[in-house]
């Protein structure tokens, strides 16, 4: 494996826990990390931290490690830090913590990842060993082979040396140095805005911005345009993004000295005691890679894809690629499944990486409607950058370019703000923007919880209300519901009521829970029920049943007739298959219900639904089934076993002058083993 120094590595790492290998045979990532101090993303959403969740305690670290949400809730517009406000934005309205309820058993959370990647490291040190990540190696070539990849590795001191892997994986960052080897091309707009970051630190700057704490601050003014990402704002850690417009600027003209001008006009504190840590440039980009994997080599995060930094997609999606990536790594190295299982990587991560591109960019166009409206239209400033650095002006003597940027810029600047003639349509404009919320969203739980692996060729099956013919399976994916029980919507007050919406992509940004197969498995309240009948004491989500350090699937099933036939049937594929199926009964009613036990030689687990939710969210009737993916997505769905079983009953009675009545078992099997096929990747017949 040859990673940056990011999340998305320790993703990886920590999601293949159940592998019997050394991670020191594809982990190439020597001293200590000096990545540790780049400031990079922060904030984590319900997703991600779903996959932290059953990491050794990790989501619950990560979540005690963020500051209070009072301190980071809002978005804050205003001519500096102290002075004027132009409007504010309330992320969490309705709610007094970060975790909205009947969505998610994790919050969303605020930690910078150079906070995150220690509590990542220490586990994955924890279990493999101190050499299973190694700092100051880098990837310097590789080479694939039917039966492996052979890559050579420099180290920061002493000679280069071979590793022998299975598989690569290419989590090396957006200047991925695999992904230029293998002459994979990145689709999009390369250069959307040029910033530059620069990490400070100010103890004092809390005792002035407590009475107004933000996650972000946009700054616009004469003086500053910044817009000043608060870390932790009690540590006063900090970090600016200024915009600069290369090739006219480039980072020597941004001394400390300059820094810390910029960041005391951006907090309106001439005198402020500013401690720049770092400074340096990057380019907003909107592009995903045109294909993820070749061969034996699969690309995951931002070498992947490189998003706006709009809506906290980039780390999020990175960390989920790995933990799609991870499981099916899992099932083929341990010749549980077919390596044609690693083909639907690229199909199910591609999709998710574009529809969050797009959404990325469109929030950022959000985020600009605010300095638009100003006076400080961003495309102009570029306008201004693209003319005074083309051909024709660099015939003009030296520095006439860098003259005629800064005087544009300084006039652009001079004739902003709430000042002169415009100032009454000004704020009137502004008055509506907020108003209307069309300004830079930072929850999107359509896109972070629901989005869908429902493209040819994902690792899922379709639902089964009739009996699938052999060449329909497995073959086109149903979208998710729009209506009916499997739409049931939620919302962070109160469960099965109004649904959680937005307005940056579209009108509906409604999101509904949904067993729908390639969706995510719908968070449901459980308690389970111990051999002796009575209840334990303690809520689970239906997400902490799916086995995180053993590879099987589940098959949810509720309290109906049919659940001895469910539970043969299970057998009868593992037996036949080696596929591990974990069997779970949620019950609307723990008095009376079964008891833990084993049925036809498979064993069954009872869960009681804490809320009675379960049977919209799931969309079955008390006959049907749910399967579920070792990564917590629905693999398939049968409605109704019943009904399975009378169709194909009635199909006999088509063919024969007798009615044959078809077993129980017999009538959910060819949908149950085409179901686990696309899954394990092996004939099932």
């Amino acid at each position: 494996m040859c990673t940056g120094c990011d999340s998305h590595f320790c993703s990886i790492s920590m999601s293949l826990q159940h592998l019997q290998l050394s991670l020191d045979k594809q982990q190439l990532g020597g001293p200590a990390p000096a990545c540790m101090g780049k400031m990079q993303a922060h904030f984590i959403n319900n997703r991600s931290m779903e996959i932290f969740r059953p990491l050794d305690g990790l989501a619950a670290e990560v979540a005690a490690h963020s500051p209070p949400l009072a301190e980071w809730r809002k978005f804050v517009y205003c001519e500096s830090l102290t002075g004027r406000i132009f409007g504010e934005v309330d992320h969490f309205q309705g709610q007094t913590g970060p975790r909205m309820h009947d969505l998610s058993p994790e919050p969303v959370v605020h930690l910078s990842q150079h906070k995150l990647l220690p509590l990542m490291l220490h586990r994955a040190h924890r279990r493999d060993g101190q050499d299973s990540i190694r700092f100051g190696h880098q990837l310097h070539h590789f080479q694939q082979s039917p039966d492996g990849v052979i890559c050579t590795v420099q180290p920061s001191q002493g000679s280069p040396y071979q590793v022998q892997a299975d598989y690569l994986i290419a989590a090396d960052g957006a200047s991925s140095r695999v992904r230029k080897q293998l002459g994979i091309d990145m689709v999009g707009e390369a250069a959307m805005q040029h910033l530059v970051n620069i990490h400070f630190f100010s103890k004092d700057l809390w005792q002035h911005v407590k009475g107004r704490p933000a996650m972000l601050y946009f700054v616009f003014s004469s003086q500053a345009i910044v817009v000043l990402v608060a870390h932790n704002l009690q540590e006063g850690e900090m970090v600016a993004q200024v915009p600069y417009f290369p090739p006219v600027q480039s980072l020597a003209d941004f001394p400390a000295s300059k820094c810390r001008d910029i960041l005391r006009k951006a907090a309106g504190l001439p005198n402020l005691e500013v401690d720049v840590r770092t400074v340096k440039t990057w380019n907003m980009s909107a592009q995903v890679a045109e294909r993820f994997q070749d061969g034996r080599v699969f690309l995951a995060g931002d070498a992947a894809h490189r998003f706006p930094p709009a809506g906290a997609f980039g780390m999020n999606t990175g960390i989920q690629d790995a933990h799609n990536i991870a499981w099916k790594l899992a099932a083929v190295l341990n010749n549980t499944a077919s390596p044609k299982l690693l083909d639907s990587y690229q199909v199910e991560r591609k999709p998710v990486a574009q529809a969050n591109t797009a959404l990325s960019v469109a929030n950022w166009h959000e985020a600009v409607k605010v300095p638009k409206v100003l006076g400080l239209d961003p495309r102009a400033a570029n306008l201004l950058n693209a003319v005074v650095s083309s051909g024709p002006m660099s015939l003009l003597p030296k520095g006439f370019g860098r003259a005629a940027l800064d005087f544009g810029l300084a006039a652009g600047l001079s004739v902003s703000g709430l000042y002169g003639p415009l100032k009454q349509w000004r704020e009137r404009q502004l008055s509506s923007i907020f108003a209307s919320g069309q300004t830079l969203h930072l929850q999107f739980p359509k896109e972070d919880l629901g989005f869908v692996y429902n493209t040819p060729g994902a690792a899922i099956c379709p639902e089964t209300d009739t009996v699938l013919s052999a060449s329909h399976r497995c073959s086109a994916q149903p979208q998710p519901d729009s209506a009916g029980a499997d739409a049931t919507a939620v919302n962070t007050k109160g469960r099965a009521q109004k649904a959680t919406q937005g307005s940056v992509g579209g009108s509906d940004r409604r999101y509904r829970p949904s067993c729908t197969p390639g969706s995510r498995l719908p968070h449901c309240t459980l308690r389970q029920l111990n051999t002796d009948g009575s209840l334990s004491g303690a809520e689970i989500s239906t997400l902490d049943l799916v086995s995180a350090h053993k590879w099987r699937l589940l098959l949810l099933i509720r309290s109906g007739p049919w659940i001895d036939a469910w539970l043969e049937a299970a057998h009868t594929l593992e037996t036949e298959l080696g596929c591990p199926i974990r069997a779970v009964s949620i019950v609307a009613s723990h008095h009376g219900a079964a008891t833990p036990s084993r049925i036809n030689n498979q064993a069954l687990e009872i869960s009681f639904d804490v809320d009675n939710s379960w049977p919209d969210l799931s969309g079955v009737s008390e006959n049907g089934a749910v399967l579920v993916r070792p990564d917590g997505h629905v693999l398939w769905r049968c409605v109704d076993a019943a009904r399975v079983h009378a169709i194909n009953a009635a199909k006999e009675a088509t063919r024969s002058s007798h009615v044959s009545i078809t077993s129980d078992v017999h009538s959910i099997m060819t949908g149950f083993r085409a179901a686990v096929q696309p899954c394990v990747g092996k004939s099932t017949n």
